[in-house]
């Protein structure tokens, strides 16, 4: 994936948290049915979105311009 299209799809989903928990999960799950399954091609492909999903979490992580989240008590 390019900078600029990773760059592009943070934009799109936003600065909240909930999209890419929601992809790295997914990613875990295909990875664990595909384990179970003995799909190798499956199984390198979910790992590959979860380290995809996780850096692109990180890209919004390092843009995000907001205020700083408080923590809940």
């Amino acid at each position: 994936m390019s900078p600029a299209a990773a760059l592009t799809l943070a934009l799109a989903l936003g600065d909240d948290a909930g999209p890419y928990a929601l992809m790295i999960g997914a990613g875990f799950i295909v990875g664990v049915y595909a384990h179970a399954a003995r799909m190798p091609r499956l199984l390198a492909a979910a790992i590959i979105f979860v380290i995809l999903s996780s850096l692109l979490a990180i890209v919004v992580s390092f843009s995000y311009e907001g205020p700083n989240p408080q923590a809940r008590r």
